[in-house]
């Protein structure tokens, strides 16, 4: 199992010591920490004192702001993962060593998209994550999840294109099937090749939980399981909840039958199609034969 935590957001985290404790008592393969500020910073300490006794893979995603980089001089066996935004330059900010960045590209964001790849290939990190819109902050946050348009993905990527900069010795890596195709055409050496795409691994593989403690199937699907406050995650994930969720995402969307490239795409992100369309039946907005993407819908955690 890969457990990704998002430990503060808005200066809030709940029990963290419990959330921590009960991410350790399932033995996840992978923790992937999300760390957005001073105190998630202030916890990080107890967080990997509990966490890393189940001896797993920990990456931690840190908003990177005055300051943040000390974390890479702590000694923590980890992996950063230095998350930039277009508001600021940021290579002047990356702590010495610094191999990765993540840029999420939402509707209000994604044109500047360009400006950061073009910093990306002067500076010192030689990976660029591009995860999709994480779900669950969004609604606590704006209230909908500002996924951006397929035309504007494609305005960005025909922007992209344009840019008279090398990206030699550097590499994508795109979370989203038809987004990475999208980008795959215009920068096939830089994206690489998906070798074995197995599809959605949302309430399978994956597991989210967000600053409270409340547990998801994934990031991107905001439909609440339970609460490691109140029970442990291995009772949450042999939920029928969770089984039922997860039958419905092995089976091929209805939209998707007949068409020969599902046995490539697995119908790509169904957190994605589930914020657009309601329906854990639809596929994934970004393909470029599904309707447009451009609907807020509203949901309650």
């Amino acid at each position: 199992m890969r457990v990704r935590w998002d430990v503060d957001f808005h200066g809030r985290a709940g029990r963290t010591k419990r959330i921590a404790r009960q991410i350790r008592e399932a033995s996840p393969k992978v923790v992937e920490l999300r760390i957005e500020g001073e105190k998630g910073i202030s916890e990080l300490p107890a967080v990997f004192a509990e966490i890393h006794k189940c001896n797993p893979w920990i990456e931690a995603t840190v908003r990177l702001f005055p300051g943040a980089a000390a974390l890479a001089q702590r000694g923590y066996p980890m992996k950063f993962v230095w998350e930039v935004d277009v508001r600021e330059p940021f290579d002047g900010l990356l702590p010495h060593g610094a191999e990765a960045i993540s840029f999420t590209a939402d509707e209000s964001s994604l044109a500047g998209l360009p400006d950061v790849l073009e910093e990306f290939t002067g500076s010192r990190a030689r990976v660029l994550h591009l995860p999709n819109v994480n779900a669950i902050r969004a609604l606590a946050e704006v209230g909908h999840v500002p996924i951006p348009r397929i035309e504007q993905l494609q305005a960005a990527v025909e922007s992209v294109s344009r840019l008279s900069v090398s990206l030699k010795g550097k590499s994508l890596v795109i979370h989203d099937y038809f987004l990475w195709k999208l980008f795959h055409d215009v920068l096939p050496e830089e994206t690489g090749k998906r070798i074995g795409f197995l599809g959605c691994h949302a309430a399978s593989a994956l597991a989210y939980v967000d600053w409270d403690g409340n547990v998801y199937p994934c990031d991107s699907l905001p439909i609440r399981l339970g609460n490691l406050q109140e029970a442990t995650l291995q009772k949450i994930w042999r939920s029928p909840a969770r089984i039922q969720i997860l039958d419905t995402l092995r089976a091929a969307p209805s939209g998707c039958e007949g068409c020969s490239q599902f046995e490539g795409c697995h119908a790509g992100c169904r957190g994605l199609a589930y914020t657009v369309s309601g329906s854990l039946s639809s596929r994934d907005p970004f393909c470029r034969e599904s309707p447009s993407a451009g609907a807020k819908r509203k949901f309650e955690l």
